[in-house]
């Protein structure tokens, strides 16, 4: 059960508009709704800056990608392990070989809140070998596994469901009404491209980068600016196109 669903019985849903009528800027205003909750929430769960290599997260990213999708998990368990590690690695500084297991653990306790099963070490070890493990490979028993993901779990003060990229796509992309199945798949693949980009994680909050993530998808396919009334708050558009160009350009 993804956040939205968890939350959803506990805060009022907000009137849903037509995508295409409504300004993504002036919702960011908007503080009665579980999009209002979530931005009161982000700030206080983003990873901090220059926290770790970027090329270095690159490579991890495409292990922990390569585990995700040999597993068939849903979308959101991604998005959320991809939080866990970031924010933890933000916390905690370990060796370039225990970033693996940090990895393997932050999938497990993602997969705890959004998954049926969970992954053993057993599982971890059928995973295809990517760059990454190709230079710092390290098999790690359940113990270690076990472990690492309490040194998380205490780490984050137990703080794992915050709102990350995906949970803002799903409330923004519902709440504009978008029905359009292409619109939707490209801007879910923005949002994992930013989810791998180490400069945007940093640089803008989720809410920003979702944001931007169906601008430029809605660029792609109508050809059109993201909502009329674009310009109306200069200093949130700019960041907006900001954002936005790390996937056009």
């Amino acid at each position: 059960m993804g956040i939205a669903n968890f939350l959803c019985p506990l805060i009022k849903r907000k009137k849903v508009h037509q995508y295409h009528t409504k300004n993504v800027v002036a919702v960011e205003e908007e503080e009665d709704d579980m999009y209002g909750l979530y931005k009161r929430i982000e700030m206080q769960s983003r990873a901090k800056k220059n926290y770790m290599n970027e090329n270095v997260r690159v490579l991890l990213m495409d292990w922990l990608i390569q585990a995700h999708m040999d597993f068939g998990f849903e979308q959101e368990t991604l998005f959320l392990a991809v939080n866990v590690v970031d924010r933890f690695l933000s916390s905690v500084v370990v060796s370039v070989f225990e970033l693996k297991l940090v990895a393997m653990a932050a999938l497990v306790i993602a997969c705890k809140y959004e998954e049926k099963w969970l992954p053993s070490a057993i599982d971890f070890q059928d995973i295809p070998e990517t760059y990454f493990t190709s230079l710092f490979d390290v098999s790690f028993t359940q113990e270690q596994i076990n472990s690492m993901e309490k040194k998380i779990l205490n780490t984050l003060e137990w703080k794992i469901m915050v709102p990350t990229i995906h949970s803002f796509l799903v409330e923004l992309l519902g709440s504009f009404g978008v029905t359009d199945r292409n619109l939707k798949n490209m801007a879910f693949y923005f949002g994992e491209i930013a989810m791998n980009d180490y400069a945007a994680n940093t640089i803008h909050p989720p809410s920003m980068i979702a944001a931007s993530a169906i601008h430029a998808a809605r660029s792609c396919i109508l050809g059109k600016k993201p909502w009329p009334g674009v310009g109306q708050n200069s200093s949130k558009e700019d960041r907006l196109f900001q954002a936005r160009n790390r996937f056009l350009c």
